[in-house]
């Protein structure tokens, strides 16, 4: 194809385009809100998988100690025992102390806690970690713990939270998906309709409808990649100015990796592409060949 017939399909594609300019900008937003959510969804699970795993592998086993029992005569036996590797006491005072300073300014809250009876807890630090919960599951069994919290609890939480805002946002993801590809299917068809008698007279000049098929592909694939390419590059910029810089202060706890990152802004960019293009086939299957 020469360059002027690409020149005459763009300019013909922005014709149509600007003819139908309210279906195409809701299949435009659409679509941008389909891909945003799909990215999201993908980073916070790279975020939540970078969090589980420093949880699993940094966060002590914590022990808390019935306020009747004695916590260092409890600390010394487990001191003892073989998959213990170190004891650290923590009082309910220390906690508190700890806690001060989200209370900065309003220490009336800070003292309803002191007049309440918080519990000792002992830090463990385990010889293995992969025994880590068959070791919970014991300390709960004695007397004088009240409970026990470790890593692996916290990271099964954490990851039962994401696979909620997971299964739910690609239920919604899901939902604009197919309402784009609807959007961009009736701009297309509207855009047939308005030149029917000018698909008819290249038809009957000799053009094959796969060649004035290829025009109407052409404006889906703009429908799409304007949506997309919204997408991405908010995605990019919520990445950038927002989770890169964490990263770059959390390094031990984050560990994004940007090959995967622009994979991921790719695919969101081809899938947008993907919707505009198959709708736009899907309409003018049909009509075009009964022109």
């Amino acid at each position: 194809m020469n360059p002027h017939a690409y020149k005459y399909i763009f300019r013909d594609a922005k014709e149509g385009l600007r003819r139908n300019a309210g279906a195409s900008f809701a299949a435009v937003a659409l679509i941008f809100v389909a891909m945003t959510m799909i990215g999201m969804l993908l980073l916070v699970r790279l975020t939540v998988t970078d969090v589980t795993t420093y949880l699993e592998s940094q966060i002590s086993m914590k022990v808390y100690i019935d306020p009747q029992v004695e916590t260092e005569e409890v600390a010394a036996i487990l001191e003892e025992k073989s998959f213990v590797e170190s004891v650290e006491v923590e009082t309910g005072q220390q906690l508190l102390d700890k806690l001060a300073f989200f209370f900065n300014g309003k220490e009336y809250l800070l003292d309803s806690f002191r007049d309440s009876e918080i519990e000792d807890a002992i830090r463990l630090d385990v010889t293995d970690k992969t025994q880590t919960v068959r070791i919970a599951k014991e300390l709960e069994e004695m007397d004088g713990i009240v409970k026990v919290v470790y890593p692996q609890q916290l990271a099964e939480i954490l990851v039962g939270w994401s696979e909620k805002v997971n299964q739910y946002g690609l239920v919604a993801a899901g939902f604009f998906f197919f309402m784009s590809f609807g959007m961009v299917y009736i701009a297309i068809h509207l855009a047939l309709y308005q030149r029917q008698k000018e698909i008819r007279v290249k038809l009957l000049i000799g053009a094959k409808p796969s060649s004035v098929r290829q025009q109407f592909l052409f404006e889906g694939s703009l429908v799409g990649f304007m949506g997309s390419f919204l997408a991405v590059f908010g995605m990019y910029s919520l990445f950038s100015f927002v989770l890169l810089p964490i990263a770059e202060r959390f390094p031990f706890i984050f560990s994004f990796s940007l090959e995967t990152v622009y994979l991921i802004l790719g695919g969101m960019m081809l899938l947008g592409v993907f919707i505009g293009i198959a709708a736009s086939y899907l309409s003018t299957r049909k009509l075009i060949k009964d022109a």
